[in-house]
């Protein structure tokens, strides 16, 4: 069995790789939310979304970025607003997601 030097070694390691591909992470969330359209309700892409964001909401804390989590616990909680109700995000809802999605990558 590890101890515990060997342990926080291990903890580093996976916190690096972890850290190393957040900004692809990020772009690829930005990605998504670009992508939908803003004419019509797009069900599986903003499904898409949720699951990306929602991924960085747990993953972020568990690899020593709590700040990661609490801003992607931030966004998530508007595009789940706006998945409830499955509707075309509006301009004040687009606009707050432009706004959490700039503070998520400002942290990476």
């Amino acid at each position: 069995m590890a101890d515990a030097a060997e342990m926080q070694a291990m903890f580093k390691i996976l916190s690096d790789d972890y850290a190393a591909k957040l900004p692809e992470k990020f772009a690829q969330i930005e990605r998504q939310w670009r992508q939908l359209p803003k004419d019509r309700w797009d069900e599986e892409g903003f499904y898409e979304l949720y699951r990306m964001v929602h991924s960085l909401t747990g993953s972020g804390k568990t690899y020593g970025f709590p700040a990661v989590s609490d801003a992607a616990r931030n966004l998530e909680t508007v595009v789940r607003q706006i998945a409830e109700v499955k509707a075309v995000p509006n301009e004040e809802q687009r606009k707050r997601i432009h706004e959490l999605l700039s503070e998520l990558c400002k942290i990476g």
